[in-house]
Order: C-alpha cells, then sequence, then structure tokens
C-alpha cells in the first residue's frame, strides 16, 4: 500500500496565526504518509532561514523535499509546490501554467521509485479566476494525456483546484483520462464547504481508500484540510519505464 497525501498548506500558517513548519511535518509523518503534494509552500521570508523551513516541512529526515516554485525571490527563497517523499526520485518537472496578469502557476510532475514500481505524482494548483482556470484545466489535461501515451506509469494527480462551484463541469476532461475520487469539502478548515483539494489516479490504481482529514489538528494547521489516500500499485516492469529511468530503477 501507498499513502499519498494533498495538502495546501498556507504558506505553514495556521487559523492560530501562527507559523510552524514543524508541527505540519510532524502531523505528516506520524500519518504514516509516503508521499505528499503540498502547495503553498513558502520559504520567502527574510527573517527565517530556508534550510530550517525545509527541515521541519520534512520532519527533520523522514522525507526528501522536491521542489517546484512558481515565485523565486533574488535571496533564494521561493513560493509554490513542493513533493515530500519517502521514495528515490527519478525526475522533477515544472511546467508553467501561468497567465498574463494573474499570480504564477505550475504544474509539478514527480517521477519515484516505489517498491512497487514508478509512480508519477503530479502537483498543481490553480487560479482563483474562472477564465484563468479553464485554461490551465486545459494545458494540465494535454500534459497528463500526453505522458500516458508516452509510457506506462501509474499517475496520482493531486492539488488545491480552486473550483468553487458545486456542480461543476470543469473537470469533464480530466476524468476522461483518469479516474477522479471525491472526499467531500475541505475548505476553510474550521467549516468546510467547498471541495477544493482533490485527487485523480489512473486506471491502474487500485483505490483502497480517500478521505479528507478532519480533526482538531487539521483544523488550525492551515486553512484547508489535507486529503488523504491509500492506493496498491500495479506491479509494472521498469522496462515499461522511459529508457532514462531504467537503469536508475533497476540500481534502487
Amino acid at each position: 500500500m501507498c499513502r499519498i497525501v494533498s495538502y495546501n498548506i498556507h504558506s505553514g500558517i495556521g487559523r492560530d496565526n501562527k507559523h510552524d513548519y514543524r508541527r505540519i511535518g510532524s502531523y505528516l509523518a506520524e500519518l504514516g504518509a509516503d508521499i505528499v503534494l503540498l502547495q503553498e509552500m513558502d520559504t520567502r521570508p527574510e527573517h527565517r532561514d530556508i534550510e530550517t523551513d525545509i527541515r521541519d516541512i520534512c520532519a527533520s529526515q523522514v522525507f526528501q523535499l522536491v521542489p517546484s516554485p512558481a515565485i523565486t525571490e533574488a535571496g533564494g527563497g521561493w513560493y509554490g509546490n513542493a513533493v515530500l517523499t519517502r521514495f528515490p526520485v527519478l525526475k522533477n518537472e515544472t511546467l508553467d501554467v501561468s497567465q498574463d496578469g494573474f499570480q504564477p502557476r505550475n504544474i509539478q510532475a514527480v517521477d519515484l521509485l516505489t517498491p512497487s514500481g514508478p509512480l508519477t505524482v503530479i502537483n498543481t494548483h490553480k487560479g482563483l479566476k474562472k477564465s484563468e482556470r479553464r485554461s490551465q484545466f486545459a494545458k494540465l489535461h494535454e500534459y497528463i494525456a500526453g505522458r500516458m501515451k508516452e509510457n506506462k506509469t501509474p499517475i496520482v494527480l493531486g492539488g488545491d483546484f480552486n473550483e468553487w462551484q458545486f456542480f461543476t463541469r470543469a473537470f469533464r476532461a480530466l476524468d476522461s483520462v483518469l479516474n477522479q475520487h471525491k472526499a467531500g469539502a475541505t475548505f476553510p478548515s474550521q467549516f468546510p464547504l467547498f471541495s477544493l483539494d482533490r485527487i485523480w489516479t489512473s486506471p491502474d490504481i487500485k483505490l483502497r481508500r480517500i478521505r479528507r482529514l478532519k480533526n482538531g489538528r487539521t483544523k488550525i494547521l492551515s486553512d484547508h484540510l489535507p486529503v488523504q489516500v491509500d492506493i496498491r500499485l500495479p506491479e509494472l516492469d521498469v522496462r515499461d519505464l522511459p529508457e532514462p529511468f531504467q537503469a536508475q530503477a533497476m540500481l534502487g
């Protein structure tokens, strides 16, 4: 079994207005997450140390952080998406889907080597405006459909999609290539009304459980609730990997 969590961590600032990556990282480690898709990871404030931020969200050395900045400051701090993983990283790719006049956004795709074989996790945070999201959803669908034609690696897609409508048609194209698994409303965390945070898997993945994590801690840690999915991966021959990854997978 592989446990994956998608979590918008609100720059590490809880509803108590306290910034604390350590308590978020500790919670994720205690949860037994193997992979975490983070949105709104933020190391920009100059009064904090970047390495300390990363160490804290990684629960010291429980996870490895794979960054995907949407905004980078001159001093090295950044804001955007990131993946936490217990598994070896084969590749990290970022696709810019920013729209003129709006906050920068991207799609992060990380290829990982799990004990059951390779897995691609795709992490994203979509825009606040409907017109902005429509273009970003189209690019996301095109990107995923292209990857699925190139190789047979299982895919998990997650993130904050910022889709507020209760009966939206925005995900029709994505649903044609991936299986969406509904977890319920995740925002705002203290009294969730909107299903902003979502997860999809490729058809070859067996879903064991999906749930939003609503408890006393998650109501405080961020303004979003995390979503957890437990999956079983298909056994996949490393020969099905793209050639650049085959040697790494065999070594792993």
